[in-house]
């Protein structure tokens, strides 16, 4: 059977515990995150207030993040643990659960640069008080 979408790697997500210096906050989330010090491979850290409303599959273990030129054929037939929604402008995601593995699926058509730029979350859902 051909498959109607592609999967390429995009970055990692991991839960902490402590602060860093940096962070931005999700109120939608209740989660606060900073980039890792990286180029090559994206390490985004994640730390969650007890309230955060996120699976807590999410909020307890590693994801991976992968592109897709489909998300809707990527998401079908998934066990899906954050709903598909677009946190900002030309980007689109949801998380699964596969073999008890969070894993997140991203469509948009921003480039890489964009996407690590912060000022693309400027009026954004995810972070709305990104300056």
């Amino acid at each position: 059977m051909d498959k109607k979408y592609t999967l390429e790697f995009h970055h990692i997500g991991k839960p902490i515990i402590q602060m860093n210096a940096g962070e931005r906050f999700s109120p939608l989330f209740g989660m606060y995150t900073v980039d890792g010090e990286n180029r090559d491979i994206h390490i985004q850290h994640h730390r969650f207030e007890p309230n955060s409303p996120l699976n807590e599959n999410i909020r307890n273990q590693i994801h991976i993040a992968f592109k897709t030129n489909n998300i809707k054929e990527a998401l079908k037939d998934k066990e899906i643990i954050m709903p598909l929604y677009e946190p900002f402008d030309g980007y689109k995601c949801a998380m699964v659960l596969l073999d008890g593995v969070p894993i997140e699926i991203i469509e948009t058509t921003l480039s890489e640069e964009q996407l690590w730029d912060k000022g693309n979350y400027k009026g954004g859902k995810l972070y709305p008080d990104e300056k």
